[in-house]
């Protein structure tokens, strides 16, 4: 039918919108965050995007259902504001009509979100595991940032660099120290490199430096002045594979009977199944007073969904403390959100019927 055209059109739209504008915030946050990471030495350069991926994907699901709840919420709004719900109402469409449009919508978002929580999220956080395991492995010299000291080997050496040529990889003004057995090496160079010789050792070749070494406290220094200094860099040892519940894949976490497992799938499911509510929801919340022009739902929307987000992160909470039984805790926010939607839809059903005028 024709309002079932239009408003999803309208919908798909403002979810949009709305979820680009969402996703950019959230770009913006997490990338001066990680370059803080970067700052501090404990992110490589090289890593900030794919990390950057990864962390956005992680917030995707919440920022999906805002979206959707937005998406319904405010073409709503805007129609009681234009006083398109009274003709839509006096045409004989009951508000409880609108359901099914909007369910046609939310399903297939939901779904999507379903698909992110379940799937692609442990896949995600699997894979940034592994990527920073990587990175750990590799030579020190990912870790050197120019104008920043770095600390590689668990503090035993430290760098620093004026300067870093991206084109060819040559640092100016190098500094190094390291500790070894107690007895202290500074290296200072005026520039340097690193070289990969073909069985897959790796090292950095300072150039034109001294080198002074000794123990602190004593005098007998010994001073190198040397053209070329070759220094082996060691592949750093990592552990092994993570096995933390939010990387595992849903096959484990259905054969877990840990509480933690049951914890988090029910934060998996109960995600996608909070925007689906949120969005029926949005349409008792949508309604305008058309005399005053003020939409007091948009106050009490953003209230509701911060109320149903600590319901479930509170299920979820208790459930991983065996504080509460795990079916109990699937279905209890969702209960509660449900009858709040059954309370809104006959006040606003009884407030929008026609009144009889008494004889």
């Amino acid at each position: 039918m024709l309002y079932r055209r239009a408003l999803t059109r309208e919908m798909t739209l403002t979810a949009g919108a709305v979820l680009t504008v969402l996703i950019a915030i959230a770009l913006v946050v997490l990338f001066i965050r990680l370059l803080g990471d970067v700052a501090r030495g404990e992110l490589a350069n090289e890593a900030v995007f794919s990390f950057l991926g990864f962390s956005l994907l992680f917030f995707l699901p919440v920022l999906m259902t805002i979206a959707l709840f937005a998406g319904v919420l405010l073409p709503l709004a805007r129609m009681w504001r234009d006083s398109e719900m009274v003709i839509w109402f006096n045409a004989g469409i009951s508000l409880t009509q609108w359901i099914r449009p909007v369910l046609a919508f939310a399903v297939p978002f939901s779904l999507v979100i379903l698909l992110v929580t379940l799937v692609l999220n442990p896949w995600a956080q699997t894979k940034k595991f592994e990527y920073r395991q990587d990175l750990r492995s590799r030579s020190e010299s990912a870790l050197i940032a120019p104008g920043l000291f770095a600390e590689a080997s668990g503090g035993q050496r430290v760098y620093y660099v004026e300067s870093l040529n991206p084109l060819t990889g040559i640092v100016r003004n190098v500094f190094m120290q390291s500790l070894v057995d107690g007895r202290l090496g500074l290296v200072v160079a005026r520039e340097g490199s690193q070289v990969e010789l073909p069985d897959g050792s790796r090292y950095l070749v300072f150039r034109n430096g001294r080198r002074y070494e000794g123990v602190p406290g004593q005098l007998d220094y010994r001073v190198v002045q040397f053209e070329r200094y070759w220094m082996r860099l060691d592949p750093v040892p990592v552990g092994g594979k993570e096995t933390g519940i939010r990387q595992a894949p849903l096959k484990e976490l259905l054969a877990d009977p840990s509480p933690q497992a049951r914890a988090e799938l029910l934060w998996r499911v109960g995600v996608p199944v909070m925007a689906l509510v949120l969005a029926v929801l949005a349409i008792p919340l949508s309604f305008v007073n058309t005399r005053a022009r003020r939409s007091y739902g948009l106050v009490v929307a953003l209230l509701v969904y911060f109320v149903y987000n600590n319901l479930l992160s509170l299920s979820q909470a208790w459930v991983a403390q065996a504080k509460l039984n795990p079916w109990g805790g699937m279905v209890a926010s969702h209960v509660i959100m449900l009858s709040v939607v059954v309370v809104l839809f006959y006040l606003r059903v009884r407030q929008s019927a026609p009144r009889r005028r008494r004889p």
